[in-house]
C-alpha cells in the first residue's frame, strides 16, 4: 500500500477556508488542517480538534510533584535524620509549602515539556510542506488549507479544492 499524499489548496479569505474545510469533511475527508500566519479564532471547532491532553499531564504531574514534596520532607524530618526538638510535629507544616509548590511547578513544567515532545514528536526541523515554493506564503499574508489522501483520490480532491475557490493547488512531493 503507497502512503498517502497531501494537497495543498490556498485560500484568499477565512470563509472560504472554513467552507472548503466544511465541505471537504462533508465528503470524508478528515486528515485536514490549516496553515495561517495568525491564529484563526474557530479554527479549532471547523477542523473538529480533540482537546490537548496537556493540561491533564500538567495537573497529574503537579499533584504527583505535591505528593513527592510532602514524601520527601516527612522522609527528611521523621525518618532519615529524625531530631526530635521542641516536641514538633510530623505533620505537613507551612515552613514546607515552598518546597511543595517548587517539586509540583518542576515536575508540572518536565512533564509539560516531555509530554508535548512525545505526543506531537516535537523536534521535527523538516516537512515535505516545505518543498513547496508558493507555501512560503503561509508565513506572511496567505491561507493554506492541506488534505491528507490516498494515492487514487488526488486528482478528484485536487478538483475539489479548485472547485470550492482555491487560488492555487499544489500536490506535496512524496518523501524520498
Amino acid at each position: 500500500m503507497s502512503p498517502p499524499r497531501v494537497i495543498l489548496g490556498e485560500y484568499r479569505s477565512v470563509d472560504a477556508l472554513y467552507a472548503a474545510a466544511r465541505a471537504l469533511q462533508a465528503n470524508g475527508h478528515e486528515a485536514l488542517d490549516f496553515h495561517s500566519p495568525y491564529p484563526l479564532p474557530g479554527s479549532d471547532e471547523v477542523l473538529r480538534l480533540r482537546r490537548s491532553p496537556v493540561a491533564a499531564i500538567a495537573a497529574v504531574a503537579g499533584f504527583t510533584g505535591v505528593g513527592l514534596a510532602v514524601l520527601m520532607q516527612w522522609w527528611m524530618n521523621n525518618v532519615d535524620y529524625f531530631l526530635n526538638v521542641g516536641n514538633r510535629i510530623s505533620v505537613p507544616t507551612p515552613t514546607w509549602v515552598p518546597v511543595m509548590f517548587e517539586m509540583g511547578v518542576l515536575l508540572a513544567g518536565v512533564s509539560i515539556f516531555l509530554g508535548l515532545m512525545a505526543i506531537y514528536r516535537f523536534p521535527q526541523p523538516y516537512d515535505p510542506l516545505f518543498e513547496v515554493e508558493e507555501f512560503r506564503s503561509a508565513t506572511i499574508d496567505a491561507l493554506w488549507l492541506s488534505v491528507q489522501v490516498k494515492p487514487d483520490e488526488v486528482a478528484p480532491v485536487s478538483e475539489e479544492l479548485r472547485r470550492l475557490g482555491a487560488a492555487q493547488v499544489h500536490l506535496v512531493p512524496e518523501v524520498a
